[in-house]
């Protein structure tokens, strides 16, 4: 039915884009909209997660075909639709990793959320800029954090 695709390059090795990615404390850092989330354990396929956002409900959440280091699918779920976005982390040069995230609604009543999708198109690539962009920053805070201790 609606399916969208996007995928952003971040300056990281893959191993800490995914690290700061399944941190679930670091999705309000990045996503503004976003007052919280929490993973009722570690980040592994079964989990389920809350996320409230700012002036709305919580949302509840679950993660499934969790590949450690590789990707995930984070799926909401909606009255009469769940919203499943597949997320891929890949090695795309040298300390660079492609961020890909595949978004899907499914579901009985996925037509009624068909408007609320045409803002999705719109805000994921802007979304998955600023991730990439602030898991940069952390890196780099990292790397500067590790080099101060040698003084």
């Amino acid at each position: 039915m609606w399916n969208f695709e996007h995928s952003v390059e971040c300056k990281v090795e893959r191993d800490f884009a995914w690290q700061f990615w399944t941190n679930v404390s670091n999705w309000p850092v990045v996503d503004y909209s976003v007052e919280s989330a929490v993973l009722d354990g570690p980040f592994r396929s079964g989990a389920k997660f809350i996320t409230k956002p700012r002036g709305g409900e919580a949302i509840n959440g679950q993660l499934e075909d969790v590949r450690d280091g590789r990707g995930a699918v984070v799926i909401i779920h909606i009255p009469g639709a769940a919203l499943r976005c597949v997320w891929k982390f890949e090695d795309a040069g040298k300390r660079t990793t492609r961020l890909t995230q595949q978004a899907t609604i499914e579901g009985e009543k996925a037509r009624d959320y068909l408007p609320a999708l045409a803002d999705l198109e719109r805000t994921i690539p802007q979304g998955m800029q600023r991730l990439a962009e602030t898991i940069e920053q952390f890196a780099l805070g990292s790397a500067l954090g590790r080099w101060l201790c040698l003084f």
